[in-house]
């Protein structure tokens, strides 16, 4: 493949990812957002960790759900892009609550289920650090609806995995 071909494949990535990045984000009326604030938390402080959330929901989506390992690096890219235009104050604590949610996700011997663990992480930012059983419940509701609607975007986007109905998935491992 010459330069320019890779070119056009390199910007054609580019711009997928920036249409996953632009499918997650929120609407002007947030409902979760608006949830969040029902509880309490300041308008501003919940409107930021939902941004945060759906950023986490749509990188580990795409780490672990995408067809290859260029797509999660593509999408980093696009989100560190994304970054470097927002305030200098943004990043780290970007980089905080990307942490946050990742340790959740990774937790191993948990009773919990990851999206329970993830909704934990989602009301500690909020300030919500005691959440009762239905603000929890909520909270995961949440999160399973980032993660469903991350999933939708990268399908759509960037396409399905397929193989010939011939051929078994274990056959394809080389």
């Amino acid at each position: 493949m010459g330069f320019w071909q890779e070119w056009q494949v390199a910007r054609q990535r580019r711009k997928r990812a920036a249409a996953y990045l632009e499918a997650l984000r929120s609407p002007a009326a947030d409902p979760d957002v608006v949830w969040l604030t029902a509880l309490g938390v300041p308008a501003d402080l919940a409107a930021r960790e939902m941004l945060f959330a759906r950023r986490a929901i749509g990188l580990i989506v795409a780490e672990r759900d995408a067809l290859d390992d260029q797509t999660a690096a593509d999408v980093a890219h696009a989100l560190n892009a994304s970054l470097a235009a927002a305030p200098a104050s943004a990043a780290p604590l970007w980089q905080a609550r990307w942490r946050a949610y990742a340790a959740a996700l990774a937790t191993r011997g948990s009773t919990e289920v990851p999206a329970r663990r993830m909704a934990r992480v989602l009301l500690e930012g909020a300030e919500v650090p005691t959440p009762t059983v239905p603000q929890l419940a909520a909270a995961t509701g949440v999160m399973q609806a980032l993660r469903g609607r991350a999933n939708e975007a990268l399908r759509e986007i960037f396409g399905v995995a397929s193989l010939p109905e011939d051929v078994r998935p274990s056959a394809m491992k080389g």
